[in-house]
Parts: structure tokens; sequence; C-alpha cells
């Protein structure tokens, strides 16, 4: 018999072993193919397709928002250098993206690429992170486009009622996420004990649970008629938007990419009605001094610019759908931040060259590239440049509405989470259930939620995700380097390391409260994969 240190040690092990496994790559790739969950999705997109995906989801609010703000606040005319180096910092992530993509072509972006590389458990934390970081950064960008399309129906003097206008002013937070909390754990535990109370294998420790988790149900229930106390008012367009999009997500991909293909083409060609008007007036002498803030404005520039660049990571999650994913995805991306930089360079160095840096803040620092055109005496094009700014939001609202389907359709179809999630529709072969559920939760927060600072957990989402990609690159060369890459990440290992550190760094400069309530949900989360994922992880059964 082993003595009791060894079978701690032991049973340690074997803990360890069951929280890092990991799915091979051809588990992952032959999954796809796999008919026992229904109907597979269809292969319809080209790279063409998903280059329009990664340019409708980089050219968003950054062109048409932080542009002037960073140039006015932080870098002056530096914010042209700005835009280059947190380029060049995507340009690193992107290559990374790109060659796990080619081994990999399977939808799930981030997670599904930690799964192959670092173990489940790491994949479920930043698989649960991804789902943080699409509902609410898609609540955000809603929200966005509300508050857009009322200024755009004030200037024809229409105004919505405030019932129906915006969130409630006032949340409380903490009793907020204590219900969501409380509400999930009783859920989750409940159905545990009641599959055990069925499979006849219900002990006292089962019975006690399950009444434990009943009254922590009841508890928040509680809580949430607490908060429905303060739901005043309805953001009812950013609602409406959410629910027109879904609409035609469910109705499949062909029709998806069509319509952000749509979308793309009106703000491409406001941006580029925007640079033949603006080229012509460049003055010199408004790009002295080039740096008014010195070095450190345009690296504090880069950093808020940055965020302009993001969400070319929800274009990995279409590799299941494109004819051939190993090429049309690492196209797709790199195109797509190609195009996306040049058209960032180009509108910054006009901007601040055609109109002094100076003046483009102030009430109207929402709209500089309207600002500018207006003070160049092209009144008429304002509002062009309003279509083509909600073009762009509504585009970047697609993709990551997209991007978050086909995430929990993967973890769904892996057993960590609930198989309703990975249902594909018959007709359609779209993950309908997990469109439907999601966008209904996403509808309401962004609805009934003052969002606000949450919007700051999109970009450490998005952040981690960046960095274990990075990572997942330099793992996979060491353990697999004989694995058929179609296009390879230059420069390895420095660009990937590269990558990851600066991802770290902009990480490290996200305020601690962001921090905080990252690590709440990520223990929130560790809560759920133990409860249920480890459980009914299709690796048990191998």
């Amino acid at each position: 018999m082993l003595p009791f240190s060894q079978l701690k040690m032991e049973d340690t092990l074997s803990l360890l072993q069951l929280l890092f496994r990991r799915k091979s790559i051809q588990q992952l790739t032959d999954a796809v193919d796999d008919d026992s969950h229904g109907p597979r999705l269809n292969r319809t997109l080209s790279a063409r397709d998903v280059t329009a995906a990664g340019v409708a989801a980089i050219i968003g609010t950054g062109i048409f928002v932080l542009t002037g703000v960073a140039a006015n606040q932080y870098a002056g005319p530096g914010i042209i250098l700005s835009f280059m180096l947190a380029g060049i910092a995507c340009a690193c992530v992107s290559l990374a993206y790109a060659e796990m993509s080619s081994m990999i072509p399977v939808s799930g972006s981030a997670y599904t690429y930690a799964y192959a590389t670092l173990g489940e458990i790491i994949a479920w934390i930043i698989g649960w992170d991804l789902l943080l970081e699409y509902a609410v950064g898609a609540s955000a960008v809603a929200v966005g486009w509300s508050a857009y399309m009322q200024n755009i129906l004030h200037g024809f003097g229409w105004h919505l009622p405030d019932v129906i206008s915006h969130a409630p002013a006032e949340l409380p937070w903490s009793t907020v996420g204590i219900a969501v909390t409380l509400i999930t754990l009783g859920v989750i535990g409940g159905r545990k004990a009641l599959a055990d109370r069925r499979a006849g294998s219900a002990g006292v420790l089962s019975t006690v649970t399950g009444m434990a988790c009943l009254g922590l149900l009841g508890i928040g229930l509680f809580k949430g008629f607490e908060v429905a106390r303060h739901l005043t008012s309805v953001d009812l367009p950013a609602i409406l938007i959410i629910g027109f999009i879904n609409f035609w997500l469910v109705k499949g991909v062909k029709h998806t990419a069509r319509m952000t293909t749509v979308f793309v083409a009106i703000k491409l060609a406001v941006i580029l009605l925007f640079i033949c008007l603006g080229v012509t007036h460049i003055n010199p002498a408004n790009y002295h001094p080039f740096l008014p803030f010195g070095f450190h404005g345009v690296l504090a520039g880069a950093a808020i610019v940055f965020f302009a660049y993001i969400g070319f990571d929800a274009v990995t999650t279409m590799s299941e759908e494109c004819k051939d994913p190993q090429k049309d995805v690492p196209r797709g991306v790199i195109a797509s931040l190609v195009i996306c930089t040049t058209l960032y360079l180009l509108v910054a160095g006009i901007m601040t060259g055609a109109m002094s840096y100076t003046l483009l803040g102030g009430t109207e620092a929402a709209a500089p590239m309207a600002r500018v055109l207006d003070f160049l005496g092209y009144w008429w094009a304002s509002p062009l440049v309003s279509a083509g700014a909600m073009a762009g939001i509504t585009s970047v609202l697609i993709v990551l509405l997209f991007g978050q389907s086909r995430i929990m359709m993967r973890m769904s179809r892996d057993g960590l989470i609930s198989p309703i999630f990975g249902k594909i529709h018959p007709t359609y072969r779209t993950p309908v259930w997990s469109i439907v559920i999601w966008g209904a939760l996403i509808a309401a927060i962004s609805g009934l939620l003052p969002i606000g600072e949450l919007a700051e957990l999109t970009n450490i989402g998005t952040l981690a995700a960046f960095v274990l990609v990075c990572v997942g690159v330099i793992v996979l060369r060491i353990r697999e380097p004989e694995r058929i890459r179609k296009f390879r990440c230059p420069g390895y290992p420095w660009l990937p390391a590269l990558g990851a550190l600066m991802s770290l760094g902009l990480m490290f400069g996200l305020p601690m409260m962001t921090w905080i309530r990252f690590f709440v949900w990520m223990g929130l989360g560790l809560v759920v994969y133990w409860l249920y994922g480890r459980r009914h992880s299709l690796l048990n059964k191998q």
C-alpha cells in the first residue's frame, strides 16, 4: 500500500493532467467533419470575404473618433507615429494569428489555439474571457450606435422620449454581480443535483448540495428584483440594432458576408472621399511642432489608438466557413491589417495637416473627420461622414456578434458548456441557439445597463487572447516542429515574443479596477468549469 504522501502527490499529478490535457490538432480538425452534432457549417467564404470582415472589425470608432481625440490630447501631429507603432504591435500579433489559423482551421479563435497548445484549463479561461470580451464589446458598440443614430435624428429635429432613449442612469453594480453569480451557481449546481437524483446516484451530499443551490437561486432572484426597481428607462435603438443583426446572422453566413461587404464599401467610400478632399488642403505649418507632447505623448497616443486595431481576432472564428481556411484566413488577417493601417496613417496625416491639432478637441471631438471637412468648407460632406461612421459601427457589431456565436459553438462541441449552443440549424447551417440566446443577453445588457467603464474589460480580454496566441505559436513550434504550416510567422521566435510582451505591457497599463473585475469574472468562470466543464468535457471519453 502506497504511503499517504505518495498518494496525495499522485492525486495532485492526476488533477494537473486533467486540467492541462490538450486536444491534438488532428482531433480538432477531425471534429469539423464530425456529423454526430448534426449539420455542418457551410463553407462559402473566400479570402475576400475574410478580408472584408477584418476591415469591418478594425475600422470603426477608431478612425471616426479616436484619431481626433488622440491627436488633440496626447500626440499632436505625432499621431502618425502613434498609429505606426500600434500597427507594428498588431502586426506581430496578427502574424501569430495567421500561423495558428493556417495549422488549425477551426472556429474558436484563441480558445481553440489554447486548447491545442496550453491545455484545457487555459483554453477554458481564454474562452470564458472571450465571451466577456465579445459580449461587453458588442454592448458598448451598440450603445455607441444608438447615440450616433440619435444625434442624426436630432439634426432633423426628432427626439426620442427619455424612457426609450438611454439606459438607467444608476444601477447597483454590486447587487447585479451578486444576482448574476448566485443565479448562475444555483442553476448549474441544481442541474447537477437533479441529474444525480434521476440517475439514482444521489447521496446525502448531493441532496444537501441541491438544497443549497436552490437557496442560492432564490437569493439571486430576490437580488434580481432589487435591480429591477432601478430600471426606469431602456435604450431601445441599441436593442433593435442587435435584434436586426442577429436576424441576419441566423439566416446564414453568406447573407452576413454580403451585408458586411455593403457596410464596408460605404465606410471605405467615405474615408476615400475624406482623403481626396483633404489632401489638397494640407498646410505644412500645421505639422509644427510635430511632437508637442514629446515622444512620451506618441507612446500614450499609441496605447490609445492600439484599441482601434483590435477585432481582427474575430476573423479567425470564420475558419470553418471558409472554402480554403488554411489560406483564406491568414490572407484575410494580414490583408485587412495592411489596408486598415494604411488608411489610418493617411487619415491621421491629412487630418492634422489640414487643421491644427489644437482644434480637434472640445465638444465636437467625437466627429473629427466631419469637423475637418466643415473647417475646409465642405459642409455638404458632413452628412456623408456620419453615414460612413454609422456603417463602420454597424460592421464592427456584425463581426463581434458573429465571432461570439462561433466561439460558443466550439466550446459547446468540446463539451465544456451546454450542448444547446452547438446545435446547427438544418436549413440555414448556423448555430442558431448560440446566436439567439447570446443575442438576447447582449441586447438586454446594451439596453438596460449603463456599461461605462466595463468597456475596458473588452480591452483586457482581447489583450489576454493576444498573449496566449503569441505564446501558442512558440509552444507548437517546439512541440510539433514537423507540422505543416501553410503560413509561418517570420522572425520566430522574436516577433511572437514581442507581440506577447507588447500586449502584456498594455494590459498592465489598464486601471486596477479593470483588473479586479477581470479576476472576478475569471473566478466565476473557474467555478463554472469545475462544476460543469471538467465533467462534461469530451476528452473524458477518450
